[in-house]
């Protein structure tokens, strides 16, 4: 099951999900490939490369496949060759089939979910496959598991001069820091081993964990002395997948995220926050409502950029979503993620979806008090993740990446993915503004 001598290929695991159609989609905009599609419906993996099954026999892999056409693009810097796309179906519960669609492949990109059932599964099999890894969601759950398992934690992306990433020593899985892993099952000796050597994991590739803490860390470099204050609020019109909602369902529970927390004294203050409803946020349309809550990737933020004060929400544009957050606590994961599926379908019904971040940085420069703002704005959250997702996969193609295990928003340069997201026809608004609009939140209510 492997591709021709050339090109690197590039596995997408889950590739007809909302996220993963996305990075497809975007992957091939680039020119990169030859690109292996997984899933577990064959006929949808076919039909996402223009075969489906009453279509062109095209050259079938091993466990079923399709050929698409080819042309030469220069991606990043690499030249990349598209071509014998394949399509394959895998079942992550067959660890065979997940091995074979690992084998071979130079990176493979897992969009499949949730996240916080799959954990470890698929990272395991594209390391022993020899294969990079890039997760867009695998948070603190998964990195557990990858450390005890002993795969070393990798040092960031040497930066150039321009802000850029910039290679550092040699291209990634050979530089001087390359380790490879041993115990369960991942390595051994000789040249099996070797293989695995040098291998770069990057997890949290998505919006959120990624995207949330790269545009703070590019809106804190625009032009503060010192940082103070992060705000953040973060949602909007945008429906679940049931992966996703599974994902938010545990994410309340596992340790990922602390309801009604906030970042104060430099220091995770519980139940400091409450949920406020029919409030006036700057920069969303109309009265929202508001869930405060303090992610472990906003706490991980404020220690490196030294925030006294943190407070970040969800929200929510409607009613219905967030009422059903309160009645989570009831119910067991699968039905809760399947009432956040409903409801958010329903909040969405007829209207224009969008999803939004919005970012008040607080600080000081030259002696005098500094107030921005940045404002990110798309159709949907998912295609947000896959931009973020795409650019992880290419800093590893292109060698950035020092081996090892990382999170993207330590690995990718926070202006430079500022700088993609501006040329990305999926965001309809980013910029950032000095001060901020008039601070009018007015409640009505509080759950």
């Amino acid at each position: 099951m492997r591709a021709g001598r050339g090109a690197p290929v590039i596995a997408v695991l889950g590739c007809y999900g909302a996220v993963g159609g996305s990075v497809v989609r975007r992957l091939r905009e680039a020119g990169a490939g030859p690109l292996r599609l997984g899933g577990r419906d064959l006929d949808r993996v076919r039909a996402l490369i223009g075969t489906g099954s009453g279509g062109p026999a095209g050259a079938e892999a091993a466990t079923g496949g399709a050929v698409t056409g080819a042309a030469v693009t220069d991606v990043g810097g690499m030249e990349a060759r598209a071509g014998a796309d394949e399509a394959v179906a895998v079942d992550l519960r067959d660890a065979a089939a997940l091995a074979a669609f690992c084998e071979g492949c130079h990176v493979v990109v897992n969009c499949a979910g949730p996240s916080s059932r799959i954990l470890d599964t698929v990272a395991r099999a594209a390391l022993t496959a020899g294969a990079h890894y890039v997760d867009v969601a695998g948070d603190a759950a998964v990195r557990d598991r990858l450390v005890a398992a002993g795969l070393p934690a990798g040092s960031t992306v040497r930066r150039g001069s321009t802000g850029q990433g910039s290679a550092g020593h040699g291209s990634a899985g050979h530089g001087s820091d390359g380790q490879g892993f041993d115990g369960q099952g991942f390595a051994g000796h000789g040249s099996a081993g070797q293989s695995r050597a040098g291998r770069v994991v990057v997890l949290a590739a998505g919006m959120m964990p990624g995207l949330s803490a790269l545009l703070p860390r590019h809106l804190a470099g625009q032009g503060f002395d010192r940082v103070d204050r992060l705000t953040a609020h973060v949602g909007g019109v945008d429906r679940f997948t049931p992966a996703a909602a599974l994902d938010y369902v545990a994410s309340l529970s596992d340790g990922y995220a602390t309801p009604l927390a906030v970042w104060r004294g430099h220091q995770v203050i519980p139940r400091a926050s409450r949920p406020r409803r029919g409030v006036e946020l700057p920069h969303f349309p109309g009265r929202v409502n508001a869930y405060p809550y303090l992610s472990a990737e906003a706490e991980r933020l404020a220690r490196s950029l030294g925030f006294a004060e943190v407070e970040w929400s969800s929200v929510f544009d409607g009613e219905l979503t967030l009422a059903a957050l309160a009645r989570l606590h009831d119910l067991d994961a699968d039905t809760a993620a399947g009432e956040l599926v409903r409801t958010s379908r329903l909040e969405a019904f007829g209207r224009t979806p969008y999803f939004q971040m919005v970012f008040r940085m607080e600080g000081e420069a030259a002696g005098r008090p500094v107030t921005r703002t940045l404002v990110a704005r798309a159709a949907d959250s998912y295609e947000l993740s896959a931009a973020v997702a795409v650019l992880a996969a290419g800093a590893v193609l292109r060698g950035l990446v020092r081996p090892g295990l990382h999170d993207a928003a330590d690995v990718l340069d926070a202006g430079a993915v500022f700088q993609a997201l501006l040329d990305d026809p999926a965001v309809t608004r980013l910029e950032v503004v000095d001060g901020v609009a008039p601070d009018v939140e007015v409640e009505e209510g509080v759950l």
